[in-house]
């Protein structure tokens, strides 16, 4: 004998609310600490002479870093969060989830953590041996 549907449905509904829920297990992700992470440093053999550098950038909720520049291009993917890209002599911008951003070599910039923190990936290309940031006050020799 078949069970009426009024008996199923409570079961049935409480099977789907744990779906709905959560009740599954998720796959968990991995969360660096604050800072920048380093991810690769790596001998880029199609440029000799060339390193490839990425980092997980994650920063709190609002963190202000130095100011700062590169000798080379910095390339943003943001994953969460969001930051304010301040670039001496350029106009700001909030850069949010989703969103990539290019910071011009030899710029100086102030990393600046949106209310939620961000978390970035960061990837750079430059000769071996360079330094990985140069302090704002420092010179920018060419």
């Amino acid at each position: 004998m078949r069970a009426p549907f009024h008996q199923l449905a409570l079961p049935l509904a409480l099977v789907l609310a744990g779906c709905a829920t959560g009740a599954i297990a998720q796959p968990q992700g991995y969360t660096p600490p604050f800072g920048s992470n380093p991810v690769f440093n790596e001998e880029v053999h199609a440029a000799p002479g060339h390193e490839l550098i990425v980092a997980d950038l994650h920063l709190p909720p609002n963190a202000v870093g130095e100011a700062h520049y590169h000798l080379w291009e910095e390339y943003l993917y943001v994953t969460e969060g969001s930051a304010l890209v301040e670039i001496e002599g350029m106009e700001a911008r909030e850069i949010v989830a989703g969103e990539t951003f290019v910071i011009p070599r030899m710029l100086p910039h102030t990393p600046k953590a949106g209310p939620q923190g961000i978390r970035a990936i960061i990837v750079r290309v430059h000769d071996e041996g360079d330094p990985l940031s140069v302090p704002a006050t420092a010179p920018a020799d060419e």
